[in-house]
């Protein structure tokens, strides 16, 4: 699969602001407890939540870079809340241990090609990351543009960090 290029930046900041302003994904954020700040016109911190011990709550911050943003979907990284970034060095403990099979974290992986975003991969089909890490989608998992939108892939995310299939956080 060839990777994809990325949008028009003006394209994909009318995409992100039609995404702020569906009500159906404002509605579902506020239910799951999301909160998004934007740090530039193209890239979203989301902070999720995931159970922690003692009926506590683990929070975590994923960065969105959104600039393939609508034709395919946001790259996704979990990372520090204090700096926004992720050095596989010393940021491990700020990733979430997720395997499930829809969404899964590899801290440190091998991509094939050149991916600036890398070397974190939030393995799932509604990543950006995905696309660059020779993985083929089933028909039916593929991005689809119109259907699919950056509540797609933040939801992939919080599912998986409120299923079985979270194992904590990483370090």
């Amino acid at each position: 699969m060839t990777p994809p290029g990325p949008v028009n930046p003006a394209l994909a900041r009318a995409a992100i602001a039609a995404y702020f302003a569906d009500e159906k994904w404002r509605r579902r954020a506020e239910e799951y407890g999301w909160i998004f700040a934007m740090i530039d016109p193209l890239t979203i911190i989301v902070f999720l939540t995931a159970p922690g011990a003692n009926r506590t709550r683990e929070i975590f911050a994923l960065r969105l870079s959104c600039d393939f943003y609508s034709t395919h979907p946001p790259d996704v990284r979990f990372v520090n809340p204090q700096t926004f970034e992720y050095n596989p060095a010393t940021d491990l403990r700020h990733v979430a241990n997720l395997q499930a099979q829809y969404c899964y974290v590899h801290t440190n992986y091998g991509y094939q090609q050149p991916y600036k975003y890398g070397p974190q991969l939030v393995c799932s089909s509604v990543t950006l990351g995905y696309y660059f890490s020779n993985h083929t989608p089933q028909p039916d998992e593929a991005w689809q543009p119109g259907r699919h939108s950056i509540g797609t892939t933040v939801y992939a995310v919080h599912r998986a960090l409120q299923s079985p299939h979270y194992l904590g956080r990483h370090g």
